[in-house]
């Protein structure tokens, strides 16, 4: 049997559609809901729109360097020692997602699911499993995800099909009442969400350019679309009151389905989904610091490094995730700002760098061939 050594892209898809969903399944609701209130939907259509616009971006600056990951890239730009500096940058963003992710999941187990179960308790679990997923490689976790992307699907249509029943279309009235500024600043800051800058360091995996664009700028669009019927179920069942002061919207919306009395608790087709799609982008991003340690320090293996990383994952999610309420606090007022640097700003500057040299460098080249 031929060994895998690539990523195809349905698997990259795949990948893309679970890294975007992620945790913003859960959160994304109720910061749209608290700045957009009942245009969230319309806010949602602005965040899928400008994610796909940053994904147009890193497709647009990898097709300038083919075959190149993300932290090659930093350097083929910038140079050498300013792109491994670059790198670092990278991932201390990456590690203080890693760090939130960790945190998020442990409040929300503890808080809502298994209530006597401490916090830390339920990350070190999770993290042993990633850990796995980790030493294994992006290509079995590649696998893994195609194996349970249909269930994933066949949840998504269950909960969404039964909550049909209790729509409540008034919910959503008056549309554009406070005009498109609200909605503009709410879908701006829930964009900041996806990260799908980190799947740059994993695209050179798939094989043909042109499947692996199409793939990456898919999955994200399909990710945006479950996030926006999430984000419309939920103002249209629960109202805009109860989505705004919910801490996880998608949880409680799950909870109100009842069919007939025969139907109802179901909100454990919710949580698989987001413990599957969260699984996938904790790995994600765990390797992509490992990726990244790599190719500072030109290491030949870097398992030896997942265990130390670990611990420092735990440290941080202990120490920065507090409270939800004082996470919650940071991403209305900081976060915004921080991520649109590593996810639009620098890509952007990248991109003009590398067509300003690549031109310069192709008229070089020109005037030395004439004579």
């Amino acid at each position: 049997m031929k060994r895998q050594t690539g990523i195809s892209a349905l698997q990259f898809f795949i990948l893309t559609f679970g890294l975007t969903i992620g945790t913003s399944i859960l959160v994304i609701p109720s910061g749209m809901a608290h700045i957009a209130r009942e245009d969230s939907w319309i806010a949602s259509l602005v965040s899928m729109a400008i994610n796909l616009l940053m994904v147009t971006l890193y497709i647009a600056l990898a097709r300038l360097y083919p075959g190149r990951s993300l932290y090659e890239i930093l350097e083929s730009v910038t140079g050498k020692w300013p792109g491994k500096l670059l790198t670092l940058v990278y991932l201390f963003y990456f590690i203080s997602l890693i760090g939130t992710l960790l945190g998020n999941l442990g409040f929300f187990v503890s808080g809502e699911v298994m209530t006597e179960t401490p916090p830390e308790v339920v990350q070190i679990i999770f993290l042993i499993a990633a850990i796995i997923s980790v030493r294994k490689g992006i290509i079995i976790l590649a696998r893994v995800g195609e194996l349970f992307f249909p269930w994933v699907v066949v949840l998504l249509l269950i909960l969404i099909l039964a909550l049909i029943p209790q729509i409540e279309w008034n919910y959503i009235k008056p549309v554009l009442e406070d005009g498109w500024m609200p909605v503009l600043q709410a879908g701006l800051q829930s964009s900041v969400f996806q990260e799908v800058i980190v799947l740059m360091v994993f695209l050179p995996l798939v094989k043909h350019q042109k499947s692996r664009e199409r793939a990456y700028f898919l999955g994200a669009a399909a990710g945006d679309l479950v996030l926006g019927a999430i984000v419309l179920l939920s103002v249209l069942v629960l109202g805009i009151e109860q989505t705004e002061n919910s801490t996880f919207p998608a949880y409680a919306l799950a909870k109100t389905i009842n069919i007939g009395n025969i139907l109802q608790r179901v909100e454990g087709i919710l949580i698989t989904i987001w413990i599957l799609t969260y699984f996938i982008k904790i790995s994600i991003l765990f390797q992509s610091m490992l990726q990244g340690l790599r190719s500072i320090f030109g290491l030949k293996q870097e398992n030896h490094l997942i265990y130390p990383l670990a611990v420092l994952f735990l440290i941080i999610a202990w120490n920065t995730y507090i409270n939800t309420v004082y996470v919650n606090d940071i991403i209305s007022t900081v976060w915004m700002k921080f991520s649109s640097l590593f996810l639009l700003v620098i890509p952007a500057v990248l991109y003009l760098i590398a067509v300003v040299r690549l031109k310069l460098l192709k008229q070089q080249q020109e005037s030395q061939k004439s004579p």
